[in-house]
Protein backbone atom coordinates (compact mmCIF):
# COMPACT_ATOMS: atom_id res chain seq x y z
CA UNK A 1 0.00 0.00 0.00
CA UNK A 2 1.67 3.61 -0.57
CA UNK A 3 2.67 5.77 1.95
CA UNK A 4 0.69 8.88 2.48
CA UNK A 5 2.48 11.96 4.65
CA UNK A 6 0.63 14.91 5.74
CA UNK A 7 2.76 17.95 5.14
CA UNK A 8 2.32 21.81 4.75
CA UNK A 9 3.73 22.22 1.30
CA UNK A 10 4.95 25.73 1.47
CA UNK A 11 7.24 24.27 5.07
CA UNK A 12 7.40 21.08 4.53
CA UNK A 13 9.77 18.74 6.85
CA UNK A 14 13.23 17.51 6.27
CA UNK A 15 12.10 14.12 6.96
CA UNK A 16 9.05 14.52 4.38
CA UNK A 17 11.29 15.43 1.85
CA UNK A 18 13.87 13.28 2.55
CA UNK A 19 11.70 10.24 2.31
CA UNK A 20 10.08 11.90 -0.86
CA UNK A 21 13.80 12.44 -2.48
CA UNK A 22 15.05 9.27 -1.84
CA UNK A 23 11.95 7.54 -3.35
CA UNK A 24 12.56 10.02 -6.43
CA UNK A 25 16.35 8.72 -6.36
CA UNK A 26 15.68 5.06 -6.27
CA UNK A 27 13.23 5.15 -9.03
CA UNK A 28 9.82 5.59 -7.79
CA UNK A 29 6.82 7.38 -8.35
CA UNK A 30 5.63 10.16 -6.02
CA UNK A 31 2.42 12.16 -5.49
CA UNK A 32 2.53 15.73 -4.24
CA UNK A 33 0.71 19.34 -4.23
CA UNK A 34 2.00 22.06 -6.45
CA UNK A 35 0.70 25.57 -6.35
CA UNK A 36 -1.36 23.99 -9.44
CA UNK A 37 -2.53 20.70 -8.92
CA UNK A 38 -1.79 17.66 -7.54
CA UNK A 39 1.39 15.88 -10.06
CA UNK A 40 2.36 12.80 -10.31
CA UNK A 41 6.09 12.31 -11.20
CA UNK A 42 9.78 10.89 -11.24
CA UNK A 43 13.30 11.96 -11.52
CA UNK A 44 14.26 12.58 -14.80
CA UNK A 45 17.51 11.09 -14.04
CA UNK A 46 15.85 7.78 -12.75
CA UNK A 47 15.82 4.40 -14.68
CA UNK A 48 12.57 4.26 -15.34
CA UNK A 49 11.49 6.92 -17.51
CA UNK A 50 8.04 8.00 -18.45
CA UNK A 51 6.53 5.09 -19.07
CA UNK A 52 5.34 4.18 -15.83
CA UNK A 53 3.83 7.01 -15.16
CA UNK A 54 1.94 7.26 -18.57
CA UNK A 55 0.66 4.03 -17.30
CA UNK A 56 -0.46 5.36 -14.44
CA UNK A 57 -2.59 7.84 -15.94
CA UNK A 58 -3.56 5.68 -19.32
CA UNK A 59 -2.07 8.69 -21.15
CA UNK A 60 -1.22 8.97 -24.76
CA UNK A 61 1.94 7.69 -25.25
CA UNK A 62 2.62 10.82 -27.54
CA UNK A 63 1.95 13.41 -25.33
CA UNK A 64 5.47 13.25 -23.22
CA UNK A 65 5.39 14.63 -19.56
CA UNK A 66 6.42 17.81 -19.06
CA UNK A 67 9.29 18.61 -16.63
CA UNK A 68 9.32 20.68 -13.24
CA UNK A 69 12.97 22.79 -12.60
CA UNK A 70 14.29 25.43 -10.51
CA UNK A 71 14.83 28.19 -11.77
CA UNK A 72 14.41 30.46 -15.21
CA UNK A 73 18.17 29.24 -16.00
CA UNK A 74 16.92 26.13 -17.05
CA UNK A 75 15.38 27.10 -20.09
CA UNK A 76 18.56 27.35 -21.41
CA UNK A 77 19.90 24.38 -20.11
CA UNK A 78 17.10 21.81 -21.13
CA UNK A 79 16.19 24.02 -24.53
CA UNK A 80 18.29 25.38 -27.19
CA UNK A 81 17.08 28.05 -30.11
CA UNK A 82 14.77 29.67 -27.41
CA UNK A 83 13.38 32.85 -28.50
CA UNK A 84 13.50 36.03 -26.45
CA UNK A 85 10.17 36.07 -26.19
CA UNK A 86 10.36 32.80 -23.91
CA UNK A 87 12.80 34.37 -21.61
CA UNK A 88 10.30 37.33 -21.24
CA UNK A 89 7.84 35.09 -20.29
CA UNK A 90 9.88 33.02 -17.64
CA UNK A 91 11.13 35.81 -16.03
CA UNK A 92 7.94 37.55 -15.63
CA UNK A 93 6.03 34.48 -14.39
CA UNK A 94 8.61 31.87 -13.27
CA UNK A 95 8.38 30.78 -10.36
CA UNK A 96 4.66 30.22 -11.50
CA UNK A 97 2.27 28.47 -13.05
CA UNK A 98 3.66 28.79 -16.54
CA UNK A 99 4.46 26.12 -18.56
CA UNK A 100 6.79 26.81 -21.62
CA UNK A 101 7.24 24.27 -24.49
CA UNK A 102 10.56 24.68 -26.16
CA UNK A 103 13.20 22.60 -28.03
CA UNK A 104 14.78 20.22 -26.26
CA UNK A 105 18.68 20.09 -25.27
CA UNK A 106 20.66 16.92 -25.77
CA UNK A 107 19.86 17.27 -22.01
CA UNK A 108 16.71 15.52 -22.64
CA UNK A 109 16.52 12.32 -23.57
CA UNK A 110 14.15 11.45 -26.73
CA UNK A 111 12.03 9.12 -24.52
CA UNK A 112 11.21 12.54 -22.99
CA UNK A 113 10.06 14.69 -26.28
CA UNK A 114 7.29 14.90 -28.38
CA UNK A 115 8.01 14.08 -31.97
CA UNK A 116 8.36 17.26 -32.76
CA UNK A 117 11.36 17.33 -30.79
CA UNK A 118 10.20 19.57 -27.83
CA UNK A 119 9.66 19.39 -24.12
CA UNK A 120 7.48 21.58 -21.33
CA UNK A 121 9.08 23.37 -18.72
CA UNK A 122 8.24 24.90 -15.85
CA UNK A 123 9.67 26.24 -12.82
CA UNK A 124 7.04 25.29 -9.96
CA UNK A 125 5.62 28.27 -7.23
CA UNK A 126 5.59 26.20 -3.95
CA UNK A 127 8.69 25.23 -1.76
CA UNK A 128 7.66 21.52 -1.73
CA UNK A 129 8.55 20.82 -5.06
CA UNK A 130 11.18 23.12 -5.01
CA UNK A 131 13.20 21.21 -2.18
CA UNK A 132 12.23 18.35 -3.56
CA UNK A 133 14.07 19.23 -7.19
CA UNK A 134 17.20 20.13 -5.11
CA UNK A 135 16.98 16.95 -2.43
CA UNK A 136 16.45 14.51 -5.77
CA UNK A 137 19.20 15.93 -7.15
CA UNK A 138 17.47 17.56 -10.70
CA UNK A 139 14.32 18.03 -12.82
CA UNK A 140 11.07 16.27 -11.73
CA UNK A 141 8.85 14.80 -14.65
CA UNK A 142 5.35 15.06 -13.95
CA UNK A 143 1.78 15.00 -15.17
CA UNK A 144 -1.10 15.86 -13.32
CA UNK A 145 -2.43 13.62 -11.00
CA UNK A 146 -5.38 11.75 -12.17
CA UNK A 147 -6.69 8.87 -14.82
CA UNK A 148 -6.30 10.80 -18.18
CA UNK A 149 -9.56 12.35 -19.33
CA UNK A 150 -10.53 13.06 -15.41
CA UNK A 151 -10.70 16.44 -14.18
CA UNK A 152 -6.79 17.00 -12.13
CA UNK A 153 -6.78 17.09 -8.07
CA UNK A 154 -7.21 20.82 -6.79
CA UNK A 155 -6.61 19.00 -3.69
CA UNK A 156 -5.52 15.84 -1.84
CA UNK A 157 -9.19 14.55 -1.11
CA UNK A 158 -10.19 14.50 -5.06
CA UNK A 159 -7.19 12.17 -5.84
CA UNK A 160 -8.47 9.08 -7.14
CA UNK A 161 -7.27 5.66 -4.88
CA UNK A 162 -5.97 4.26 -7.35
CA UNK A 163 -3.74 6.82 -8.61
CA UNK A 164 -2.84 7.09 -4.81
CA UNK A 165 -2.14 3.35 -4.76
CA UNK A 166 0.13 3.39 -7.91
CA UNK A 167 2.17 5.82 -6.39
CA UNK A 168 4.77 4.83 -3.93
CA UNK A 169 4.64 7.62 -2.07
CA UNK A 170 1.65 10.02 -1.84
CA UNK A 171 2.17 13.83 0.25
CA UNK A 172 -1.45 15.01 1.46
CA UNK A 173 -0.73 18.73 1.41
CA UNK A 174 -4.36 19.58 1.46
CA UNK A 175 -5.91 22.07 -1.28
CA UNK A 176 -3.73 23.51 -4.10
CA UNK A 177 -3.52 27.59 -4.08
CA UNK A 178 -5.01 27.65 -8.06
CA UNK A 179 -6.95 24.59 -8.12
CA UNK A 180 -6.49 24.74 -11.69
CA UNK A 181 -4.03 23.31 -14.09
CA UNK A 182 -1.25 25.54 -15.62
CA UNK A 183 -1.53 27.75 -18.66
CA UNK A 184 1.00 25.96 -21.62
CA UNK A 185 2.43 28.23 -24.14
CA UNK A 186 4.30 26.62 -27.44
CA UNK A 187 7.48 29.08 -27.53
CA UNK A 188 9.10 27.31 -30.39
CA UNK A 189 7.73 29.73 -33.30
CA UNK A 190 8.56 33.24 -33.93
CA UNK A 191 5.38 34.10 -32.15
CA UNK A 192 4.25 32.57 -28.77
CA UNK A 193 1.17 30.17 -29.07
CA UNK A 194 -1.12 29.35 -26.25
CA UNK A 195 -2.04 25.78 -25.88
CA UNK A 196 -4.17 25.69 -22.73
CA UNK A 197 -5.20 28.56 -20.80
CA UNK A 198 -5.20 28.05 -16.77
CA UNK A 199 -4.17 29.74 -13.82
CA UNK A 200 -2.65 33.19 -15.79
CA UNK A 201 -4.46 34.07 -18.50
CA UNK A 202 -3.80 33.83 -21.88
CA UNK A 203 -4.18 37.28 -23.01
CA UNK A 204 -1.66 38.04 -19.79
CA UNK A 205 0.33 35.41 -21.02
CA UNK A 206 0.12 37.08 -24.63
CA UNK A 207 0.64 40.67 -23.90
CA UNK A 208 3.85 39.67 -21.72
CA UNK A 209 5.18 37.95 -24.56
CA UNK A 210 4.65 40.36 -27.27
CA UNK A 211 5.60 43.33 -25.06
CA UNK A 212 8.33 45.60 -26.38
CA UNK A 213 12.01 44.80 -24.77
CA UNK A 214 12.86 47.70 -22.73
Amino acid sequence: MSKVIHIDPEAPSAEAINLAATVLRDGGIVIFPTETVYGIGAAATSCIGPQEIVDVKMRPADKPLPWLVETEDALDTYGVDIPEYAHRLAHAYWPGALSLVVTASDKVGRDFRDKRGTVALRCPDIEVVQELIRASGGPIITTSANTSGNPPAASFAELEPRIIAAADLTLDGGETRHGVASTVVDCTGPEPVVMRDGAIPAAEVMAAALAPSV
